[in-house]
C-alpha cells in the first residue's frame, strides 16, 4: 500500500526500535511507496512512512 512520507525531522531524529515482525507491513509498503514516489525522493527509510 502506498503510504505518505514522513517528513518530521525531530521524529525522523529519534533513535528507532528493533525491528520486530510486527513491523512487516512497513517492510511490505516501502517499495510501493517508494516506487509511486519515484520523481521526488532518492531514497528513504521504513520510519518515513
Amino acid at each position: 500500500m502506498i503510504q505518505d512520507i514522513m517528513k518530521d525531522e525531530p521524529f525522523l531524529s529519534q533513535k528507532a526500535e528493533p525491528a520486530t515482525p510486527d513491523g512487516l507491513p512497513a517492510a511490505q509498503d516501502l517499495p510501493d511507496t517508494l516506487t509511486a514516489h519515484r520523481g521526488g525522493c532518492v531514497g528513504m527509510a521504513a520510519s518515513m512512512i
